[in-house]
């Protein structure tokens, strides 16, 4: 029916029309430009009890387009259409063997009516008893055929057969049912012919839906199933037991009567299951399993958590995987220094390590996954570090077919309230970087469900291919060594991890995102782009603070000089010694310095080969210089060596090596490099001082056999006749 005005809207119900929102029917009497009058019936509120009286309104049609998109709007009657009776059902309501049962009939009433136009049988009931037969076997004749068309699988142009969903096959079931009298073959013509093919309907839908106990056994049974449910962790079969056993001693108190009663019937396992489930399935689930696992189970879902963009909301824990990984010390970890290999602890023993990850509940991509060192007591800052970070070069490096781009700033953080998260570090670093903390109870994991989940994925997907699996309890482990079975290295170990998330994880169809978390996360990005940070804010956020002395060369920061104009500037206009030094591994191309705690300065590197070059870059270039010093250093070792023989050679040739000395010779060239030295000691043995001439004059006072004074000049045993050669002065 066309809207009795220009506006263009969305018409669901016209005039005369009878519909249902919730408990409340109305009936629609005009279309307005308004909206449609509607007369409301009477109604009453089944929550309070008041019973509202019929009343007129207008009901815009933006409001019943609104109902209609929630569910709550039932239209009743149409003027147009044929209404129903109170007792009719509605054709959507069948279930398929009730439509099987009718089909079945239609085969035998469209016989019959083809025996009328030919004029093999008369309308007339004794004649339908007198060809029964015929009717019968044309009707069979015709549901042979029905259910073989039915059956066959139908092909396409190209030779393809289609296949029938479930709902086909439930419609195709094959009924069969035994021989009809011509009365029943009467009665179901001419209810066809009354009330089509609805008057083919039986009342199949009625079968089976009577009481088999009447309702003092069901009062019984109830009052001795409620004394039971607060038993612990009872079973089916415990209450079955104990409902069989009240009831015999209820009929043995009814047979010691004055005037007996009748007894009980017995009942069976099926029917205390129904007498549970109909009167207290939470309580019997919370006495089984307990509380947690029941309402883990039980509760009511719902929409769930909803995020409208990627990095709305983020999950970060932490998980000791069910593996044991061998802690070599493998080509991947040699550029790292000693003190972080040994943090690690790469001391080759079998161990398991725990993961620390964080996960887009909007997207279901993984943002941070690495592992935990047990001497780290707060992983949570290398954790949101990884995050901020683009890991497509991690990726690659483990040999991943895809990249790893998953990266931006989160607005909100779901935290256990796990020693490792609840201290002042956590708190102060989400502050600062304007995340919002959402910590939950510990011991509630459906309070972070997607983390959980997973690393239940984790598990499931990936550990359960390499041997050396733990097991969580002793039953499951039983003699199985898991150490000893251990054949995956940490550096095995990590690279498969990354392959699984990039290759596997992302790339897998997600049921509750119909898509892949990769197409997912392409498509959030797309419509609203992550926001990141500066390099200064992360390295405010994650960087170290050290002290550095402020040289003429700038400013030395693990092997990277550090020097701009500012700097020069300050080194020779003030006093300034030493500054405080801000550096981010992800980013050495520069670094943020502040002298006497004044504001933070930026300052990049003197050598632009390291603008934008990470810690690791760094690594990877002082590991590739050692071994090229080292090279280095030996073949200047080996030139130095051979050019001292090469010498030593030639000389010999040209006779410019002196002969090996003997003992007397070392101690004469001894002698003659102390001759005049001047000592106290030799002070002493020279006497007292004489003259130049006061030999002379005791020569001439003495004899010859006098004694005489050693000199001054010369030592006691200089001998005047030896000669002294050339190769003995010291010019």
């Amino acid at each position: 029916m066309a809207a009795p005005f220009k506006k263009q809207v969305k018409i669901l119900l016209e005039k005369g029309c009878d519909f249902q929102i919730g408990v409340r029917k109305g009936t629609v009497l005009e279309l307005r430009k308004e909206g449609y009058l509607v007369s409301w019936d009477r109604w009453m509120d089944d929550d309070s009890g008041e019973c509202h009286p019929s009343v007129f309104s207008i009901m815009s049609y933006e409001d019943i387009v609104t109902e209609n998109n929630y569910g709550s709007l039932k239209v009743l009657n149409r003027p147009l259409a044929m209404p129903l009776e109170p007792k009719q059902v509605r054709r959507s309501e069948r279930v398929p063997a009730e439509v099987a049962r009718m089909r079945f009939r239609k085969q035998f009433v469209l016989a019959i009516q083809e025996m009328l136009d030919d004029g093999s049988l008369r309308l007339v009931r004794d004649d339908f008893d007198l060809k029964i037969v015929d009717i019968v076997a044309n009707g069979r004749d015709r549901y042979n055929k029905y259910i073989t068309a039915h059956m066959m699988q139908d092909k396409r142009r190209g030779g393809s057969v289609v296949k029938k969903t479930d709902l086909q096959s439930e419609r195709d079931v094959d009924f069969h049912k035994g021989f009809k009298s011509g009365h029943t073959m009467w009665k179901w013509f001419w209810q066809w012919r009354n009330n089509g093919d609805d008057g083919l309907f039986d009342s199949y839908r009625n079968c089976g839906k009577y009481a088999r106990y009447d309702s003092a056994t069901d009062g019984f049974i109830c009052r001795v199933l409620n004394t039971l449910w607060d038993q612990e962790r009872p079973t089916i079969y415990s209450y079955v037991e104990s409902v069989k056993a009240a009831i015999e001693s209820e009929n043995a108190r009814r047979e010691r009567l004055a005037v007996p009663s009748g007894k009980l019937q017995q009942v069976g396992y099926d029917y205390v299951l129904g007498m549970i489930k109909d009167n207290a399935p939470i309580d019997h689930a919370i006495r089984k399993h307990g509380w947690d696992k029941a309402y883990r189970d039980m509760h009511a879902i719902g929409i769930g958590v909803e995020t409208f963009r990627a990095l709305e909301r983020v999950e970060i824990d932490e998980y000791t995987v069910d593996l044991f990984v061998l802690m070599e010390n493998t080509g991947l970890f040699d550029h790292l220094p000693a003190s972080i290999r040994n943090l690690i602890g790469l001391d080759g023993s079998a161990c398991r390590v725990t993961l620390s990850a964080a996960i887009d509940v909007h997207t279901r991509c993984l943002l941070a996954l690495q592992i935990v060192p047990k001497a780290l007591e707060t992983p949570i800052e290398q954790t949101l570090e990884m995050i901020y970070m683009d890991k497509t070069a991690i990726a690659d490096a483990a040999g991943a077919k895809f990249g790893w781009p998953m990266a931006g700033a989160p607005e909100m953080i779901v935290l256990d309230r796990g020693s490792a998260y609840v201290t002042d570090d956590a708190y102060d670093i989400l502050a600062s970087l304007g995340i919002t903390n959402m910590g939950a109870p510990a011991g509630k994991p459906w309070l972070k469900p997607f983390i959980e989940r997973i690393f239940r994925t984790i598990h499931s997907d990936l550990l359960l291919r390499f041997s050396g699996r733990a097991f969580s309890n002793v039953v499951e482990r039983g003699e199985n060594d898991s150490a000893s079975r251990a054949t995956l290295t940490l550096e095995a170990f990590l690279a498969w991890l990354v392959r699984w998330t990039v290759d596997a994880y992302h790339t897998k169809p997600h049921s509750s995102l119909g898509m892949s978390p990769a197409q997912a996360w392409a498509k959030a990005v797309k419509e609203c782009p992550p926001r990141s940070l500066t390099n200064a804010e992360m390295r405010e956020a994650f960087g170290v603070r050290k002290k550095r002395k402020l040289t003429r060369n700038g400013i030395l920061m693990n092997y990277v000089h550090y020097q701009t104009d500012e700097i020069m500037n300050l080194y020779f206009s003030s006093k300034v010694e030493e500054v405080e030094v801000l550096r981010w591994d992800g980013d050495i191309g520069a670094i943020s310095i502040r002298a006497d705690d004044g504001p933070w300065t930026t300052v990049t590197a003197r050598d632009p080969m390291w603008i934008g070059k990470t810690d690791t870059d760094l690594r990877v270039w002082l590991h590739d210089k050692s071994d090229q010093e080292n090279d280095e250093r030996i073949a200047r070792q080996d030139f130095i060596n051979e050019v001292n023989s090469e010498s030593y050679r030639l000389k010999r040739l040209a006779g410019l090596i002196s002969l090996p000395k003997h003992a007397g010779d070392l101690d004469r060239d001894v002698e003659r490099f102390s001759r005049f030295a001047d000592t106290a000691e030799r002070r002493h043995a020279a006497g007292e001082f004489r003259d130049l001439l006061d030999d002379l004059d005791e020569d001439l006072k003495f004899d010859d056999s006098q004694p005489k004074l050693a000199s001054k000049t010369a030592p006691d045993h200089f001998d005047p006749s030896s000669e002294i050669s050339d190769e003995d002065s010291m010019e």
